[in-house]
């Protein structure tokens, strides 16, 4: 079983760039179209189970349905989903969770 430490650098190796995610025109190796429910996760710093309930009340980000029990998740699903999320203050972020933006 690996080290939490190496899991930490295995995550933060796979998170990529700036904003956790590889950026388009990155060389040296492809970006995967569709990533797994725990790829996603651990992409946006989120328990699986939290993106599962996202999932389930419509908050999280848009996902692919793979198969009839597996889902994914597109990478650029992912980054529109981070970027909607994102607040340039603590007033913008206490509107959004209100409902109101």
């Amino acid at each position: 079983m690996p080290s939490t430490a190496q899991s930490q650098n295995d995550r933060i190796q796979m998170m990529g760039s700036i904003a956790h995610f590889p950026a388009h025109h990155q060389k040296g190796g492809s970006m995967p179209l569709v990533v797994s429910e725990a790829e996603a996760a651990a992409l946006v710093n989120l328990a699986p189970r939290t993106l599962q309930a996202k999932r389930l009340d419509g908050t999280g980000p848009a996902y692919v349905q793979l198969t009839k029990r597996r889902i994914g998740y597109a990478m650029e699903a992912l980054r529109i989903w981070v970027a909607a999320q994102s607040c340039k203050s603590t007033a913008e972020a206490s509107v959004k969770a209100r409902g109101a933006a």
